[in-house]
């Protein structure tokens, strides 16, 4: 099989992976899944001749077409797995404040009083 049509099969693959959407459970296998994807098709992008003929050239677009809507719904996950991170910092930090609240007091009492 020709390195263009694994690439179109593994492009595929990946569009049907990331189409769904984001899951709420089993994100780890999620993105192993993906990262897996990814490297198989950065494998076959490599070793793409370096001429076409005209049948390659239409399943060249074909891949454009499908990495066109593939890049926008990586990006909302890239964001929303973004997100989630920085949720997950701040609850960290106001669990430790709720659990230890004098924890970041200052321990030696001075007062500076302004007025001169």
């Amino acid at each position: 099989m020709p390195a263009i049509k694994i690439l179109l099969e593994i492009t595929k693959n990946l569009h049907n992976h990331v189409s769904p959407g984001l899951p709420k459970e089993n994100r780890e296998s999620y993105i192993e899944r993906l990262n897996e994807l990814l490297e198989q098709r950065q494998v076959a992008m490599n070793q793409l001749p370096s001429s076409y003929s005209a049948e390659e050239q239409r399943v060249g677009q074909m891949i454009i077409k499908l990495n066109e809507s593939i890049d926008p719904l990586l990006a909302r996950q890239f964001e929303e797995i973004k997100h989630n991170l920085t949720i997950m910092k701040k609850k960290k930090v106001k669990n430790n404040q709720y659990a230890n609240p004098y924890q970041t007091l200052s321990g030696d009492g001075m007062y500076f009083d302004k007025k001169k």
